[in-house]
């Protein structure tokens, strides 16, 4: 049987982005024997990792089934200061107690998607270091020139009137550091980031070799996850989407993954499913010739789904699109269908007295409910004949809203073409 070229497989990917030498690539073909021991660390400034992390995630488990081990750093420590890395401000300060939650949170879904790996916090360590070793033992090995050419650094002293603190500035040794800990006390020898992780991987990679003279290690970037605009996702950025249930429905993620541009999907498929290239040029080449069915995206919702929250959720997600956008009529669901619906889909609470009143528009509960971004935005909807109040079109968006559309006096489900859907739930 012939040895498995994980090179090979993450270049058609597109998942190489930078490496800190050639020979890695080595390595990934299987020209050696030993096995690399490869981390990623995630700092834990929200209680949940996103779909960029995901790529992160995948990668990881890409080496683990090519034989390779791997370990997964939270950053109980490095999260407290905030990597300044794609950044133009500061990042906010959060409280230990936070942090801690937050590492707990993120630890079980890393283990649900991997499996039980190694999940180390560098706050084991950090919260044993006092200053005047960290100097002496890390600061003497990097320059200030090598820090400020950093492009994490550099960019956000050109073009920031805020500068960068010394704190912030200070993060990329903090991870170099975290390289070496783990290479003396765990044999990591890859670590592997987004490619605005770069300049920190880099430092890491230097600091260990100038102070373990025979190591052998390495760096590798992956390209950022980027939106249909270019920008890029984040824990910050806005219509962050999330792989916690609690915070992005699965319902929520799969109904996104199924509204991927034809021009990304392909690239999402590479990314995110474990769909070898045989299947993935099948489901371009669908795209191409057949781009309405949207072949590709539905194979990429329902593999992201099944990795993320498991097959049932799969099944839950398609099953509550069917009720939304097939031709039942939501007159026909009781009380407790749309309770569960509640579970899969955005809800907005409404106050029943101001829902009714004679002042109130089917526009403002548009934006009020997040179904649109303003009042002008549903009131071209409904021109266009986009709106829909339980599956009935929408003739005027400034009309007010009656009682009779209430299902049980107390439910209606709004939608905007034909898949954003909200449910509004009266209080």
């Amino acid at each position: 049987m012939a040895q498995f070229d994980l090179a090979k497989d993450l270049s058609w990917r597109s998942l190489i982005y930078q490496v800190t030498s050639p020979e890695l690539l080595e390595f990934l073909a299987g020209a050696n024997k030993d096995p690399l021991i490869v981390y990623i660390g995630f700092d834990p400034t929200a209680n949940s990792l996103h779909i960029g992390s995901l790529l992160q995630l995948c990668l990881l488990k890409r080496f683990q089934q090519s034989g390779h081990k791997i370990v997964v750093l939270l950053g109980g420590a490095t999260g407290m200061i905030g990597d300044p890395s794609g950044k133009s401000t500061e990042r906010p300060m959060l409280e230990r107690s936070l942090i801690k939650e937050n590492v707990e949170a993120i630890k079980r879904q890393v283990n649900n998607i991997l499996g039980q790996v190694d999940v180390v916090d560098n706050s084991m360590w950090w919260e044993k270091i006092d200053v005047i070793s960290y100097l002496r033992d890390v600061g003497k090995y990097a320059t200030v020139n090598q820090m400020l050419a950093r492009d994490s650094v550099r960019n956000r002293i050109e073009s920031s009137e805020e500068g960068i603190s010394y704190t912030e500035f200070s993060y990329m040794l903090l991870q170099a550091y975290d390289f070496m800990y783990l290479y003396d006390n765990y044999g990591c020898n890859l670590q592997c980031g987004a490619s605005d992780q770069w300049g920190n991987i880099v430092q890491g990679v230097d600091l260990i070799r100038r102070c373990r003279k025979d190591a052998q290690v390495f760096g590798m970037t992956t390209p950022l996850v980027v939106k249909a605009d270019g920008t890029k996702f984040g824990k910050s950025e806005s219509g962050s989407i999330w792989l916690s249930k609690e915070m992005t429905s699965p319902y929520e993620l799969h109904q996104y993954l199924l509204r991927v541009e034809d021009s990304q999907v392909i690239t999402y498929l590479k990314y995110f499913t474990f769909l070898d290239e045989t299947v993935i040029s099948e489901l371009e080449k669908e795209t191409l010739e057949n781009p309405s069915a949207h072949r590709g995206q539905k194979r990429l919702a329902d593999e992201v789904i099944a990795m993320v929250h498991g097959t049932a959720e799969v099944k839950k997600a398609n099953d509550a699109a069917k009720d939304l956008f097939g031709p039942r009529d939501y007159a026909s669901f009781s009380p407790e269908d749309f309770e569960i619906l509640s579970r899969e889909v955005p809800t907005y609470e409404a106050d029943s007295s101001k829902l009714i009143s004679s002042d109130y528009q089917i526009a403002d509960l548009c934006l009020e409910s997040g179904l649109t971004s303003s009042k002008g935005e549903a009131r071209r909807l409904a021109t266009q004949g986009g709106l829909y109040i339980n599956n009935s079109k929408v003739p005027d968006a400034l009309a007010g809203i009656k009682s009779d559309v209430l299902i049980h006096g107390k439910y209606l489900v709004l939608r905007s073409g034909k898949s954003k859907t909200h449910l509004v739930k009266v209080v």
